[in-house]
């Protein structure tokens, strides 16, 4: 399978397969963070569509940790395992956690639909994940050649009539004591007619069923290999937000009972909370239910760098992830082995406009001159503090933006008259990055000038989502398999690039089908127009422009949960059309900046560098929205 392809690692159910394509620092941060209270309360992963939920409970799943002793050689997966080890997933390379992952959609979420009062259904909804979880550690087990007769239930002290109720003692009449119980929530779910409830009682026998209650771990003789094994029991609910909402409330409220031994895990998309509880998260902070205590019963992880605001990180993660991603493909290996996509990328030269473009922009360029009064020895001395590596097209880019500021001179400082007293003459002609960037975009919309080239730049709109990397990437990877199968040179310059980025880029923004998608997208293109002029104004106040919408932190504070605009921009986080930047100081100011996606800030050309926004209201996001519908 091409892992190229979307969510690739959801269909690969070999263990050999999945090891090596899984990238380590992920997962090494993820145990990191939170490595003391993963295995002993309710952890809630909260996370985008691609951010990593189901990959990490693939990882953990007893068949793949089974297979570990098979990579112990293996550089590849050597630091993926330490980090395992360190978080007590593995035990000198053996599993220590026998870990299901139970989706919660299908059956599950069918149990809301019955016609009973809500208490009979959460118990029935509680019981059919306990069934389920005890007959998948099992079957588990079996599928890894375990020998269920080397397997003993160990329980908490006090529970021998427990114990007996579920048959721990019989591993046979234990998985029988589950199945009977599954079987009989599954008739009431796929009944033609559900029974009433005054008459569900008979169906009901077997329900009375509670293992995690009792199950402390989970052991395994040495006949399998070689020594005694004890296992943390754990259960992963997989797209906990398919289940009802007042089922989700329920069981995040059951798996915080401490008194429950095994580990449990719920993995939810962002769209399971309302904005408000989101923005809480954000801010790491945590709401109390009656008779639990936030961070003590349960633990919830964003799967999204929130205190990180530099894209840089991301750059080595997508580095490793795209050469784990090469490795399986054939045609890569008949040109001589592995090729890394970032040296393939960055090989393309920069462009170049045309000439004729160049001299209109040097004739504005000596306007601007004689209207400042300056000298060519002026110019010349400004223009030689540029980098050195800079293409004409740019470095006149350039000079327009200066000489452009130069006529909207600031009482900060002037480019070539005196500088203001604290400036040294060196800082006064040092022209930053930034600068350079936003002549780049300049050129970009003025003359449809390639930008989005080169791998920083497509590792950099991923907005820390490997899946969203991975899908932009293909497009790129498509196009040089095919010229690896047909025997060409394997490149792309930085026009095919760009193009096949940016078409990409606005494929996914039409491809939006969640909830008030047709809404975000009003929401984007305003956002995005409003940044597009900033970022094109001749003297480039921002330098390389503005990527966000700012509103005052005590505004957002004012819109209802019911507001439509509220429900918006909830579906525009889930799905990272916007990110939230909460709170952001700036001018003596709070501000709330609603940030474009990656995706978004290609498809609209601007900068992928963070900070700066245009202000804002509230009550212009609001219009913004209304207009669309």
């Amino acid at each position: 399978m091409n892992p190229w392809h979307k969510r690739a690692n959801e269909f690969i159910r070999d263990a050999n397969e999945l090891l090596p394509l899984i990238s380590p620092q992920p997962i090494k941060k993820f145990f990191q963070r939170e490595s003391t209270r993963l295995f002993d309360r309710l952890v809630v992963v909260v996370g985008s569509p691609g951010s990593g939920k189901t990959t990490l409970s693939r990882l953990l799943e007893f068949r793949t940790l089974a297979a570990v002793p098979d990579f112990k050689d293996n550089t590849e997966v050597r630091e993926l395992l330490a980090s395992l080890a360190k978080a007590d997933v593995l035990d000198d390379l053996e599993p220590a956690v026998l870990a299901l992952r139970l989706p919660a959609g299908g059956q599950l979420r069918s149990i809301w639909d019955l016609p009973y009062e809500p208490r009979l259904r959460h118990r029935l909804l509680r019981a059919m994940i306990e069934a389920k979880t005890v007959l998948g550690w099992l079957r588990t087990m079996e599928d890894a050649g375990v020998d269920l007769k080397h397997v003993r239930i160990i329980t908490t002290s006090n529970a021998e009539a427990a114990r007996d109720a579920v048959n721990a003692d019989d591993l046979e009449m234990f998985r029988e004591r589950a199945r009977m119980t599954e079987r009989a929530i599954f008739r009431l779910i796929n009944a033609l007619v559900a029974p009433a409830q005054d008459e569900v009682g008979e169906h009901l026998i077997d329900v009375a069923y509670a293992p995690f209650a009792i199950i402390e771990a989970i052991e395994i003789s040495p006949a399998w290999r070689g020594r005694m094994l004890r296992l943390k029991p754990m259960v992963i609910i997989d797209d906990a937000h398919e289940l009802h909402p007042t089922q989700l409330e329920d069981v995040d409220i059951w798996l915080r009972d401490r008194e429950i031994k095994i580990a449990r895990w719920m993995l939810t998309r962002i769209d399971s909370l309302n904005l408000e509880d989101f923005r809480r998260v954000l801010r790491d902070e945590e709401t109390a239910s009656p008779g639990t205590n936030p961070g003590r019963d349960r633990v919830r992880i964003l799967l999204q760098d929130t205190e990180n605001r530099n894209r840089v990180a991301f750059r080595s993660v997508a580095e490793d992830v795209a050469r784990r991603y090469l490795q399986p493909l054939a045609a890569f290996h008949r040109r001589g082995g592995i090729h890394s996509l970032k040296t393939l990328l960055n090989a393309a030269r920069p462009p170049v406009l045309a000439e004729t473009d160049l001299k209109a922009i040097q004739v504005e360029n000596d306007r601007l001159v004689e209207d400042n009064q300056l000298t060519s020895e002026q110019v010349g001395a400004m223009e030689a503090a540029y980098p050195p590596e800079l293409t004409p097209d740019v470095k006149a880019a350039v000079t327009h933006i200066m000489l452009e500021r130069e006529m909207r001179r600031t009482p900060q400082r002037s480019l070539f008259g005196a500088p203001a007293e604290d400036s040294s003459e060196e800082e006064v002609s040092k022209v930053q990055r930034p600068v350079i960037t936003g002549a780049e975009l300049q050129l970009l919309h003025r003359f449809d000038r390639p930008f989005y080239f080169g791998f920083e730049r497509l590792a950099d709109a991923a907005n820390e989502n490997i899946e969203q990397f991975v899908t932009l990437a293909s497009v790129l990877v498509d196009r040089l398999e095919t010229q690896a199968i047909r025997g060409r040179q394997l490149a792309l310059d930085a026009r095919q690039q760009h193009k096949a980025v940016r078409e990409q880029a606005v494929k996914l923004i039409d491809q939006w089908d969640f909830p008030y998608a047709p809404q975000v997208r009003k929401l984007v293109d305003f956002i995005g127009g409003k940044c597009e002029e900033l970022t094109l104004r001749p003297n480039a106040p921002l330098s390389d422009g503005a990527n966000a919408y700012g509103i005052l932190v005590a505004d957002l504070f004012k819109l209802e949960s019911n507001d439509e605009l509220a429900r918006v921009l909830h579906y525009a986080l889930a799905y990272q059309a916007l990110v939230l930047v909460e709170p952001y100081d700036c001018k003596g100011k709070t501000w709330a900046l609603f940030e474009l996606g990656g995706v978004a800030i290609i498809a609209k050309g601007l900068t992928h560098s963070r900070g700066g926004f245009v202000e804002g209201t509230l009550h212009q996001l609001k219009n913004a929205v209304e207009s669309a519908a």
